[in-house]
C-alpha cells in the first residue's frame, strides 16, 4: 500500500494522537499545508480505501484512527528507497 506525501502528513497527526476528527486534523496541518477541509477529507477517504485508517461515527462527525502503524509505514518506505 503506497501512501502519498500528503497522506503521510495526515497519518503523522493520527500517529501522534488518535482518534481525531477531520476538523481536528485540519486545525493541526491546514495552515502549514495551506489545505482546506475538502482536501483533508479527500485524503482521509483515500486512506480509508487503502485501509490505513478506520472511521467511527461520533454524532454528526467521524473520528479517524490509524490501522497502519508508523513503524510498518517507515519500514515500507525504507524498502522502497532501496
Amino acid at each position: 500500500m503506497a501512501i502519498s506525501e500528503a497522506e503521510a502528513v495526515v497519518m503523522e497527526v493520527l500517529w501522534r494522537a488518535a482518534p481525531r476528527s477531520a476538523e481536528e486534523i485540519l486545525a493541526e496541518v491546514g495552515p502549514a499545508q495551506d489545505w482546506q477541509e475538502g482536501t483533508v477529507k479527500s485524503l482521509l477517504n483515500r486512506l480509508l480505501k487503502k485501509k490505513a485508517v478506520k472511521a467511527e461515527k461520533d454524532g454528526r462527525r467521524y473520528l479517524y484512527t490509524p490501522l497502519l502503524s508508523r513503524e510498518k509505514y517507515v519500514s515500507q518506505e525504507s524498502k522502497g528507497l532501496l
